[in-house]
């Protein structure tokens, strides 16, 4: 049988409950943006760690040390 491999492609969210790394990356981004706005730096500050870590080194993920990827 050669029949074409038929055309697909991926729904808007998964049904299997998964989020890429990039959503993580950008809610992180978003919410060091709120926390910033509100006026709670220090808490932003910490969200922006993680941002730049995974931003940086996708490839490590969530996978460092977390005492590491905040600094402290």
């Amino acid at each position: 049988m050669n029949q074409r491999a038929a055309k697909t492609h991926r729904a808007a969210i998964g049904t299997d409950g998964r989020i890429s790394l990039y959503e993580v990356i950008d809610f992180f981004e978003a919410a060091a943006h709120a926390l910033s706005k509100h006026g709670a730096e220090d808490a932003a500050f910490y969200f922006e760690q993680v941002h730049e870590h995974l931003t940086r080194n996708p490839q490590k993920g969530l996978k460092e040390d977390i005492g590491r990827i905040l600094g402290v």
